[in-house]
């Protein structure tokens, strides 16, 4: 600070330096303001300096309450000139003058005060004796102090009855239809005056009834004005439809597309106003109307005309006795009088000798159908083709017939040749003829074509099932047909190998199944990376543990990077690169990332900036929803939280998980800066204010030049050793959390997600506009409630 700051507390006054923040508020025995009590370790309050003022945090674990002016604080405020901090019997009084900021320190006085004793006690110096008489009345004035109590009561039930009138406002209540009963509570006396209550402020309940109508109870609320008018309709009970359709068949009855199930009286319910109903039922043509529902439970008469949806259709043979399908349904011997569904379908004729005749109509709803006669063709031989096993392939002179067992027609007088044969069997040939009209049967025991397969499992006791079938031991050859063969191999507490092999005859195959523990058969399932529609790459990042913020002594830190050791324990996925103007126009076409002062920062292949936390948020959403992933945010009392449980949406990545992967070294240790541990930056290492922004920024770095004023494209300069693009320069980056500064402390955060509620977001990382040693640390820690010139962000995404 520019100015010192000073806590004067009642046992002195003493200057606070740098390296003391922040100033701890508590129980605890370490604590730098005291709160009056025993010792018992708890820290209810920080308070720091950030960018030259004074700032108040709130831990959320207080056991008394923290109050700013009198108001509750339960996160970060600003301390200006005359505030009073408040915790009990603490009082901390801000004072700025332009050489001190003064922290003064009191604690308030409690006591009890007590009346002074009667004056003729106070005098005589000693209690005056109580006569058990001392009190009591002349037993001739006790009946006249009864009436006067009932007098007394009178008059206090008329003045609350007046206080209730001349305070109570008229409230009118009506209700569609006319004549519903009401009833009023909450009230100790509902005066009605017609359809009006003498009511005073505040909450009742109106419970309103009527025959044919839903009951209906609501709230309401009577304010301060004079008079108030309550509406309210009730909803009519459904009508009871009497559908007149004059046919035996089962109806299917739909109202405004819902399906309607009969009542005990044969009606169907139906909502009260104007409604679409369709009456249909098997081989009628529905009947569709609009009509008016009366509802209020009330019968209604329905006339629905259904047509006819088949014809008549007339078939004669020759010769007669042919059997005759339709649509594969049996309908009796020719010269027969079927009926037929309208439409296209199809008819079949079959009579022993002759060939099947075949053909598709087309009929037409009530309109008869009289067909030729059809003049049948005696059949050609017939050949009954077996095989063991079945589902052998048939073929007769080049031309594929079917699967064994099938019966086939084949010209009769000369020589067929026949083929049958199956996947693992030896195929076999025939040659044969047939008598015209005749029938042969052909049956074919197929030989096994067999391979070897030597099955090898990395653990010795491991099991083996072929076919879903157990076979003993993994480790063992066995001799199997030439088909496609299902492998198992299993074990007790391991993932099941399971593979597909076809043994080829001759030839002997080796399957070697590697078993995998659960665990390691998630992680090896896990991809590395994934890729988004977009084509934004996303690489996999591991667990670990790490210490948050940066040490006191620490060249260029602030007061919020406080240190604080943090497990994440989940993998997770998290962008290489910043997401660019092209892939956020295709969620906010007309975005400009702020080219109205600076035109490079629309250029589509820049990181998209000017953009608050909550735009980043909602492109998650948008993207997770073209990406057909669960949404990552959900909106919470007009904000957007986290879901839980997690989703696999995307999401941006918490302050922890940023800090973990931009740090990480590859086994070397934290990195303190984007290129290492040492100022200036490397050449190549990012795109920070260089000297080609000279007069765009109060401050660049000397002899360094990227070569970009402002923006570059995205993934223009060297990687991080965890393959991340721009992991500092370009553009800073929101990232999920709300802002809050974090007290010291051994405790380990664990997956921590930031406060659930505040005014700011964290931000974090450089950008294109920073050059000094703090803002350039990885460590660094902003924070805004507004898009900048140069904030963008990056996406993350939960392992499935």
């Amino acid at each position: 600070m520019n100015r010192a700051l000073m806590l004067a507390t009642p046992a002195g006054e003493r200057e606070i330096l740098a390296q003391d923040l922040p100033v701890r508020i508590g129980a605890a025995e370490s604590a730098d303001i005291r709160l009056p009590g025993a010792v018992t370790g708890e820290m209810i309050a920080l308070i720091g300096v950030l960018d030259d003022r004074l700032f108040l945090q709130a831990t959320g674990s207080a056991s008394v309450p923290l109050t700013l002016g009198g108001e509750p604080v339960t996160t970060t405020r600003w301390l200006n000139d005359g505030d009073v901090v408040a915790a009990g019997a603490l009082r901390v009084a801000c004072q700025f003058t332009p050489q001190a900021t003064r922290l003064s320190v009191s604690y308030a006085d409690s006591g009890y005060r007590t009346l002074p004793p009667p004056a003729s006690e106070a005098q005589s110096g000693e209690a005056a004796p109580i006569s058990p008489h001392r009190n009591r009345l002349p037993a001739s004035r006790e009946a006249p102090r009864a009436w006067r109590w009932a007098i007394y009561a009178g008059f206090a039930l008329l003045a609350a009855v007046a206080l209730h009138l001349f305070t109570a406002r008229a409230v009118r209540v009506e209700v569609e239809p006319a004549g519903a009963a009401v009833r009023l509570g909450g009230s100790w006396l509902p005066v009605r005056i017609g359809a009006s209550y003498l009511l005073r402020p505040g909450s009742y309940e109106v419970s309103m009834s009527a025959d044919g109508y839903r009951p209906l109870t609501a709230p309401i609320t009577v304010t301060d004005a004079p008079s108030q008018a309550l509406r309210f309709t009730l909803e009519k009970l459904p009508g009871r439809l009497a559908i007149e359709a004059g046919i035996d068949a089962p109806l299917v009855v739909t109202v405004d597309g819902q399906t309607a199930e009969q009542s005990d009286d044969g009606t169907y319910p139906a909502p009260a106003g104007t409604r679409r109903l369709i009456v249909a039922a098997d081989r009628y043509l529905p009947f569709e109307t609009t009509l008016e529902v009366e509802g209020r439970g009330l019968r209604q008469q329905v006339a629905a005309t259904l047509r006819p949806n088949w014809a008549d259709v007339v078939l004669a043979t020759e010769p007669p006795g042919a059997s005759v399908a339709v649509a594969g349904q049996s309908q009796g011997l020719t010269p027969v009088t079927v009926a037929v569904p309208a439409g296209d379908t199809d008819v079949e004729l079959r009579k022993e000798g002759y060939k099947p005749w075949r053909q598709r109509l087309t009929v037409s709803a009530g309109q008869k159908l009289e067909l030729p006669l059809v003049r049948l063709q005696e059949s050609d031989g017939l050949l009954d083709v077996k095989s063991s096993p079945a589902g052998a392939a048939v073929t007769i002179d080049g031309r594929y017939r079917g699967t064994t067992p099938i019966e086939l027609e084949i010209a009769p007088g000369r020589t067929h040749e026949v083929i049958v044969a199956k996947p693992g069997y030896e195929t076999v040939t025939r040659s044969l003829q047939i008598e015209k009209r005749g029938a042969a049967t052909l049956s074919i025991d197929l030989t096994e074509r067999l391979g070897i397969l030597r099955i090898v499992s990395d653990q010795e006791d491991a099991r083996l099932w072929v076919n879903g079938e157990a076979r003993g031991s993994a480790n063992q050859e066995l001799s199997l047909p030439a088909v496609a063969q299902k492998i198992e191999v299993r074990k007790a507490g391991f993932v099941t190998f399971a593979t597909t092999v076809t043994p080829r005859p001759g030839f002997a195959q080796r399957v070697e199944a590697h078993l995998l523990t659960p665990q390691q058969a998630v992680l090896a399932a896990t991809p590395q990376t994934l890729t988004t529609r977009q084509g934004m790459v996303l690489r996999l990042v591991e667990p670990g543990e790490f210490t948050f913020g940066a040490p006191r002594r620490e060249q260029g830190r602030r007061p919020n990077e406080t240190e604080r050791p943090v497990r994440i324990t989940r993998r997770y996925y998290l962008g290489t690169r910043e997401i660019s103007n092209r892939e956020y126009r295709e969620f906010k076409p007309n975005h400009t990332s702020g080219a109205e002062k600076f035109r490079q920062l629309a250029v589509p292949s820049h990181p998209a900036v000017m953009l608050s936390w909550e735009d980043a948020a909602s492109y998650c959403n948008w993207l997770s929803d073209r990406d057909e992933l669960p949404p990552a945010y959900k909106l919470e009392a007009g904000a957007l939280r986290l879901a839980v449980p997690a989703t696999t949406g995307y999401r941006l990545p918490t302050e922890a998980e940023w800090e973990w992967a931009s740090r990480y070294n590859g086994g070397g240790g934290a990195r303190r800066y984007p290129w290492g541990d040492n100022m200036p930056p490397t050449a190549g290492s990012g795109n920070f204010a260089d000297q080609s922004a000279r007069g765009i920024v109060p401050n660049v770095l000397a002899d360094f030049n990227d070569g970009f004023p402002v923006s570059a494209p995205v993934g223009s300069f060297a990687v991080s050793p965890l393959g991340l693009f721009d992991i500092g320069g370009n553009a800073a980056e929101w990232v999920n959390d709300i802002y809050t500064v974090y007290p010291t402390g051994p405790e380990v955060l664990v997956d921590p997600v930031g406060p659930a509620s505040g005014q700011y977001h964290v931000i974090r990382g450089s950008s294109w506009r920073h050059a000094s040693i703090s803002e350039l640390r990885l460590a660094h820690r902003d924070f805004g409630n507004q898009g900048r010139f140069d904030v963008g962000f990056r996406i993350a995404r939960n392992v499935d």
